[in-house]
């Protein structure tokens, strides 16, 4: 499996990677929504993790933008402070989840659990004609 990740927080990578070489993952990680939006258009993923916290685009634009390039591309977007647009994430059909700030091992738990969850839907979906 192949996760994209748009982060320029350290320890949202860190965990990140750690939990998700951990799950056997690729992991392609991309600074900036712009990067992402590239990124989107000649990778392959089969998940888009989306700090809402990452500089460039506004992240409601990052989303319209990816969706159109990748429609089928399931997106998780993530951040360390609950955010204003949380719910208008939720509204265009992505799920959000609120990331400790306190601890990167309860990050890293948080993103391994993320991860298994996905891992069911991609094995579970790949199989499934």
């Amino acid at each position: 499996m192949h996760v994209m990740l748009c982060s320029n927080s350290i320890e949202l990578v860190d965990a990140a990677s750690k939990a998700f070489s951990k799950a056997g993952y690729r992991l392609t990680v991309c600074e900036c929504g712009l990067e992402a939006l590239a990124v989107a258009e000649v990778v392959d993923a089969d998940l888009l993790i989306l700090d809402l916290e990452t500089r460039g685009l506004d992240c409601l634009l990052i989303l319209a933008a990816i969706q159109e390039l990748a429609p089928a591309l399931p997106i998780v977007a993530v951040s360390t402070r609950p955010q204003l647009d949380a719910r208008a994430v939720s509204h265009k059909g992505v799920s959000y989840i609120t990331l400790p700030s306190d601890s990167a091992g309860a990050m890293e738990a948080l993103l391994a659990g993320l991860a298994q969850t996905e891992r069911t839907r991609f094995v579970s979906g790949s199989t499934s004609t």
